[in-house]
């Protein structure tokens, strides 16, 4: 206990800092405060160009939907609510991502709790304790992933966000397997054929078989002194690996034995608020047709050939959120209150959006802080995006135009589509169904 107090002590202090190594700065742009600096590197054109709509009828990884232009009808009303016995506080600063498997939504609290709730109607139909004495989340947030197969028995793989890995049977909850690791595990985990993918503190990145739990292979990629908390985790395309990195960096990996194709580094903006400045993507990765697209949260959004690492165009909108794809365009949740929807292509503008930068500005009773948005998410060709007062607004795709809002609460994630609903999960744990 006295090592984990002390790990948890240092990354309170990493979380203070900023790098002082050298960054290179030649595309840094102040792209909040200069609107014809932003629009000499790209041009505005509008139509989106999207996918056609489509029902996602699975989420086997966390924000694995973020490629999908899912199916919903507006206007929203609500199914139902859940309780999920958790909250965003001092000691857990995040909560994890939910998955979707078989009609059921899978659940793991900040306490080590998994729900399998029915997502018709809403019934808890399991509510069991797979972790034991979770003090708080600091180091990290817990993760689920999990496995469909074709016989529709349902596997869950989960984390406890700081050293232990586990595998459930999705029916009843028992313990299949369950795995020690030696060092914290940053960011999310990745369920993929016969294997599960998670990285750790330290910078290494492991392949563990998922029958068992035993390692298949462990790739040391190396970790920035500074690294901030995430819950990125790695995406596999074409049979390579992509793994978020810290300071900056990504890599790409051979999907057999994680063998490094090849990496790139995000140079930081520091033109920007410190917070962002360490570079960190901690957004995951979006692959599209042989491209992969990084988003920094130092404020930098590239897009790299896959095969060749080539770099096919790199602007500066950057931010923590997973962005979300379809069609021809990207939609990144900016720093700073910035959506921008960016062609594929070029990297040019289509359409912009600037949100306050700052909740409690003007305030003389308290302290100006940062906003940060939820989102976005793309349903029924409209991009869904939540605001630090409980507002999800809902944006035109095509255009950027603001058709409505839908007052729910708090975001703790992102709106989550998947089969024909959207699921809201609240700061204070609450998880809402809408359709």
């Amino acid at each position: 206990m006295q090592n984990k107090n002390l790990l948890i002590i240092t990354f309170a202090l990493f979380l203070g800092c900023s790098s002082d190594k050298d960054t290179k700065l030649q595309n840094a742009v102040n792209i909040f405060n200069n609107d014809n600096e932003l629009l000499s590197i790209i041009n505005q054109k509008q139509d989106a160009k999207l996918d056609v709509v489509r029902d996602i009828k699975n989420i086997s990884n966390a924000k694995s939907y973020n490629l999908t232009n899912s199916f919903i009808k507006f206007p929203l009303s609500k199914s139902w609510q859940v309780n999920t016995n958790q909250m965003i506080d001092d000691k857990n600063p995040y909560l994890p991502d939910p998955i979707y498997l078989a009609q059921n939504l899978f659940l793991l609290n900040n306490y080590g709790v998994l729900y399998k709730i029915e997502a018709n109607n809403g019934k808890v139909i399991l509510n069991k304790s797979i972790f034991k004495n979770l003090e708080n989340t600091i180091i990290g947030t817990p993760a689920l992933s999990g496995k469909l197969s074709n016989d529709g028995k349902v596997t869950i793989y989960a984390h406890n966000g700081y050293d232990e890995i586990r595998a459930i049977n999705g029916d009843n909850g028992e313990l299949i397997w369950k795995k020690k690791h030696y060092l914290p595990i940053r960011g999310g985990i990745t369920s993929y054929k016969n294997s599960i993918l998670i990285s750790d503190f330290d910078g290494n990145i492991l392949s563990i078989n998922n029958e068992n739990g035993t390692t298949n292979w462990s790739v040391f990629l190396g970790s920035d002194y500074n690294s901030v908390y995430t819950s990125a985790r790695p995406i596999v395309a074409q049979n390579k690996i992509i793994v978020p990195g810290t300071g900056g960096a990504f890599f790409i990996l051979s999907g057999d034995k994680g063998k490094v194709l090849w990496n790139e580094n995000i140079s930081s903006n520091k033109q920007l608020p410190k917070i962002f400045h360490s570079g960190d993507i901690i957004a995951n990765p979006i692959y599209h047709e042989g491209v992969v697209y990084i988003v920094s949260q130092s404020g930098f959004t590239a897009a790299f050939d896959i095969d060749t690492s080539e770099e096919l165009w790199n602007i500066p909108v950057g931010g923590i959120e997973t962005p979300t794809l379809s069609g021809e365009t990207i939609f990144v949740n900016g720093n700073m209150g910035l959506l921008a929807a960016i062609d594929i292509s070029s990297g040019k503008l289509r359409w912009k959006k600037k949100y306050p930068s700052y909740i409690n500005e003007n305030s003389l009773f308290s302290d100006k802080k940062i906003a940060i948005y939820k989102g976005p998410t793309l349903a029924g060709s409209k991009i869904l995006l939540s605001n630090l007062e409980g507002k999800i607004i809902i944006i035109d795709a095509n255009n950027g135009n603001e058709i409505n809002t839908l007052d729910i609460n708090e975001l703790a994630l992102a709106p989550i589509p998947v089969d024909k609903k959207i699921f809201f999960l609240t700061k204070k744990g609450k998880l809402l169904a809408y359709k």
